[in-house]
């Protein structure tokens, strides 16, 4: 038996001009932020991104 995981990830455009609009506070990223909730209501948090209209809930690793 062999455990093999695989691992798929997106972008979407260069990293280098991206990086230089949020470097440079082009690009609004806090917006579309609902809510941060912390580690501990992570299924809370969950529910929530559910919601019709909410964009973004952030957890806080403190």
């Amino acid at each position: 038996m062999v455990y093999e995981i695989t691992l798929i990830g997106s972008r979407c455009g260069p990293f280098v001009p991206a990086l230089g609009l949020l470097a440079t506070k082009q690009v609004d990223v806090e917006s579309p932020i609902h809510r941060y909730y912390s580690l501990n209501e992570g299924l809370t948090a969950f529910e929530k991104a559910q919601t019709k209209g909410v964009l973004k809930v952030l957890l806080e690793m403190n």
